[in-house]
């Protein structure tokens, strides 16, 4: 059965959000800010992986909730090394 088209935009919306975050994090190591133990990597890399496998739009937006809290991670870290960050567009569940 196809998926419905909504559901795969909102999952490579999602995927694309969370690249643009990882892309951020390895700028700003490759520049010298410390990310401990690869913390935040290490969960953007969970959080990609998670929405390759999801199937649901439960699944979906329980993936969208914990990446809004790593985008307000990684935006806190930025911060505190005089970095800003914009705030990204997370898809919303179709009814």
């Amino acid at each position: 059965m196809p998926k419905n088209p909504q559901f795969i935009e909102a999952k490579e919306d999602v995927a694309d959000n969370l690249e643009a975050i990882q892309l951020s994090l390895i700028r700003c190591v490759d520049e010298g800010m410390i990310d401990l133990e690869d913390l935040l990597y290490n969960q953007v890399l969970d959080l990609l992986e998670d929405v390759r496998i999801v199937n649901t739009w439960d699944e979906l937006m329980e993936i969208v909730t914990r990446a809004k809290t790593l985008e307000i991670d990684v935006a806190a870290w930025l911060s505190r090394h005089g970095r800003t960050s914009i705030s990204l567009p997370w898809p919303k569940r179709e009814v």
